[in-house]
């Protein structure tokens, strides 16, 4: 595989990882402020806000298995063309 593609794809999977990230923290701040009696309505822009900064410090620590990334990218590519045929 090319090298420009294999870091198109860490570089995919290291963004869809922070999304996973942002999406967790910002719902676990969320029920958290909720529980401790806080308006949500005030909160919830800077909930937003900061996991988006907390998930993508962590995204950039992250270590992606290149070889597993190339293995699943290899499959999803022939099973397109199976389903293609």
């Amino acid at each position: 595989m090319k090298k420009s593609k294999l870091k198109s794809l860490v570089k995919t999977a290291r963004k869809n990882a922070q999304k996973d990230i942002q999406i967790v923290v910002a719902a676990e701040l969320k029920v958290a402020a909720g529980k401790l009696g806080q308006d949500i309505e005030k909160l919830n822009k800077s909930i937003e806000k900061e996991s988006k900064k907390v998930a993508k410090r962590i995204a950039e620590k992250i270590k992606i298995d290149k070889t597993a990334l190339v293995q699943a990218n290899d499959t999803a590519k022939a099973a397109a063309a199976v389903e293609s045929v």
